[in-house]
C-alpha cells in the first residue's frame, strides 16, 4: 500500500484522536492529559514507526495495548 506522508499522519492522527476520547470516557482524564498519555508511549512510538503496521489496526485494538502498557485494565 502506498500512502503519502499525509494519509499516513492523518491516519495516526485519527487512531490517537479516538484513543485521547477513550482515556476522557474511561479514566476521566482531561484532554491534555490524555494526548500525554498517548504521546508519552511506546505504543505512539510504534504507531508511528509505520515498519510495525500498527497504524493499520483499528483504534480499539491499539487502545487495548496502551491499557497494558499502562496498567489501566
Amino acid at each position: 500500500m502506498n500512502l503519502s506522508q499525509d494519509q499516513l499522519q492523518f491516519i495516526i492522527n485519527s487512531t490517537v484522536e479516538q484513543i485521547v476520547f477513550y482515556l476522557q470516557e474511561d479514566y476521566g482524564y482531561t484532554v491534555i492529559d490524555a494526548f500525554d498519555k498517548v504521546y508519552n508511549s511506546h505504543i505512539y512510538e510504534k504507531l508511528q514507526n509505520t515498519k510495525t503496521g500498527l497504524y493499520l489496526m483499528s483504534p480499539d485494538y491499539v487502545y487495548d495495548y496502551l491499557q497494558l502498557e499502562c496498567g489501566l485494565n
